[in-house]
This record gives C-alpha cells, structure tokens and sequence, in this order.
C-alpha cells in the first residue's frame, strides 16, 4: 500500500544536543546509555538496539565508539526515535581520555491509503487534527532528550547546580 510519511526532526533546528567530556572514565555514558533509555523513554529493552560497539586495544589510549538507538511507539500512526553517539579514548592505565557525546532523534508519522480518496482524508486529518498531538510528541521527546543529557553530565560528575 501507499503511504504518507511524515518526519520531524526534534531537536530542530540544532540536530544534535552534545556534551563534551575530558577527565576520568570517559567510557561510563557508554555503560549508562541502555538504562538511561529505559528509565527516560519508558521503554523495554527489545526497544532498545545496540546498532555499533568498537574498542581498539592495538593502541593506548584506547579508542571507542558506540551508538545506541531506543524506538519507542506512540500511537497507530506515529514512532520515536533517540540516537546516542558516544566516540573517545580512554587510557587503560589511569582510566582518563576525552569522550564526544550525541542525542539526536526524530518523530515520524505513517499514513497507509489505498486512493486518492483516503490520501485526501489522510493529509486533512493530519493538518486539522493530528497537527497538535504531533507536537506534544516533539516536546515530549525533546524533554526527555534534554532529561537524559541531564542524567549524563551528572553521572560524569559535570552537571551545573
């Protein structure tokens, strides 16, 4: 069948919330993530997928990279979408490096029509009705977005009181 797809960026027009590390145990948002997304998004953890781990052990400082991605489903119609990127070194000796964090996510809204009749109805509805609660899903991601980035800083020992 046809569809409308229909994606927000929510973080727009920035993309991307980051936080930038240097101090001990640089690879902790990387052990934090998956719980973090649970706790914050209010998911499970088959939502929860651990698409790219690396460690380089060939060097030291040791390189890392990870990205971690929670779905969650907010209705028939619309999904959420939170990325975390975590890339830094981390010494295997005194356990210090630097570490570059990213939160970057997207809501998008799906339409299934079989004519130009439905496909009529389908932007109608969305534009007349479904307009505002697309909305609450954008805020509602973005406060947990900022709520994770929250949890991060302090579990790094670099929140601001």
């Amino acid at each position: 069948m046809p569809t409308i797809r229909i994606i927000d960026d929510i973080l727009a027009p920035a993309e991307t919330v980051k936080i930038n590390y240097e101090g001990k145990n640089p690879y902790t948002p990387v052990l934090i993530i998956p719980q973090l997304l649970r706790d914050v998004m209010k998911i499970t953890g088959q939502h929860i997928r651990e698409i790219d781990t690396r460690w380089d052990i060939t060097s030291d400082p040791r390189p890392f990279y990870a990205l971690y991605e929670g779905r969650r489903t907010e209705d028939r119609w619309t999904k959420t979408m939170v990325r975390f990127i975590a890339q830094g070194v981390q010494s295997s000796k005194d356990k210090t490096g630097w570490v570059r964090l990213q939160f970057k996510g997207n809501i998008m809204t799906e339409y299934e029509y079989a004519n130009f009749i439905q496909k009529s109805f389908w932007w109608l509805f969305n534009y007349t009705f479904y307009y505002k609660q697309r909305r609450r899903y954008i805020e509602m991601a973005k406060d947990n977005i900022h709520t994770m980035k929250a949890r991060m800083q302090s579990a790094l020992g670099i929140l601001r009181e």
